[in-house]
């Protein structure tokens, strides 16, 4: 804690100052999907809430987005609807 005032007396105002690193991951930006890709996952999601991960990937190809992002989407939408 002394240590975090001595460098709050020193001028060092911001998080990482008082952590005293960097951080060291950056969060990716938020993807935007387009209307269409839209369309396309919530037909899916209509069709199928757990698609498989042959499936995920075949629609990230397709609607050119990661993999990993379509994933989220998919977890995301049924979480929206608990």
């Amino acid at each position: 804690m002394e240590e975090a005032e001595d460098r709050y007396k020193n001028g060092g105002h911001t998080l990482t100052d008082f952590m005293g690193s960097e951080p060291t991951k950056k969060r990716k930006r938020r993807t935007s999907f387009t209307p269409q890709a839209l369309e396309i996952l919530n037909s899916h999601f209509e069709r199928n809430t757990h698609p498989s991960g042959a499936e995920i990937t075949a629609m990230g190809e397709q609607l050119g987005y990661e993999r990993e992002v379509v994933r989220i989407w998919f977890c995301n939408k049924r979480q929206a609807l608990s």
